[in-house]
């Protein structure tokens, strides 16, 4: 078994995978401040739980847009587990080419979804991460990475507006059912749920037309992929956890590098 690791701006996502199953998922809130211990008593309770023991881990696998983190992890994995951490970053095998002018650039969560969508459903693909940001992948027939669009994400937009303007309330974020809202909840609901949608409508439309592919696989991941995914019929898959997936690959594709 390895322990997964899926790190996020919002959230840390764990998993526990055998032999490419996820038997698995746990998350927390990302805390900068929290120490190597602080992780490692979180991770040990919940294997108790499980009636895992977390320390026989055969690795630690981690993909992270947190750098920060990165010290942290990678000492966990080291002080805890014996073994240094396998990171998705430049040099390690991945089976993906990357087509972006500075490969280096790109997100470790988009390489890891990347290769879970060639692993696991079919290509050519567009590759939807509903998070802190919204981010489209375009994934070729020949396991190419195209390229990369990235917006704001549905939460974020609305806190910062919320940050900025007084009389404005916070509102819960679903489909108001209205394009013209009665009141003020309504308005910014609507605003903001038909918004988005219009923003990941065009911009799919858009990558379509760039990829040139006569037929596309399109699949949601994310924290928010459940409730954008069911209103955007272009969309037919959705798997929360497709970072952790491919991150099980990854490891499979690195073995020799133990």
């Amino acid at each position: 078994m390895i322990l997964v690791i899926d790190v996020g701006n919002t959230n840390v996502k764990f998993g526990i995978v055998k032999d490419r199953e996820l038997l698995s998922t746990f998350k927390m809130a990302t805390d900068r401040g929290k120490t190597v211990d602080e992780y490692w008593f979180f991770l040990e309770v919940l294997g108790k739980r499980l009636d895992i023991e977390m320390s026989s881990m055969e690795r630690v696998v981690i993909c992270s847009v947190v750098p920060t983190l990165d010290p942290v992890f990678s000492s966990l994995s080291q002080r805890y587990f014996g073994k240094p951490a396998l990171f998705v970053e430049p040099g390690i095998k991945t089976g993906l080419t990357i087509l972006t002018e500075n490969p280096r650039e790109v997100g470790a969560d988009i390489v890891a979804g990347s290769v879970g969508v060639i692993a696991f459903y079919s290509v050519p693909a567009i590759i939807i991460s509903f998070g802190t940001a919204t981010v489209l992948a375009g994934i070729t027939a020949k396991k190419e990475l195209l390229g990369v669009a990235i917006a704001p994400g549905l939460i974020s937009s609305a806190e910062a507006l919320f940050q900025h303007t007084s009389k404005l309330p916070r509102v819960d974020l679903k489909d108001p059912g209205i394009y013209l809202g009665r009141n003020s909840s309504e308005s910014l609901q609507s605003g903001f749920y038909f918004g988005f949608l219009g923003l990941v409508h065009y911009l799919i439309a858009g990558i379509k037309n760039e990829m040139k592919e006569e037929s596309l696989t399109i699949i949601a991941t994310g924290g928010l992929c459940s409730l954008i995914s069911r209103a955007i019929p272009e969309i037919s898959i959705t798997d929360q956890y497709l970072n952790m997936k491919g991150l099980a690959v990854i490891h499979e594709k690195n073995l020799e590098n133990r």
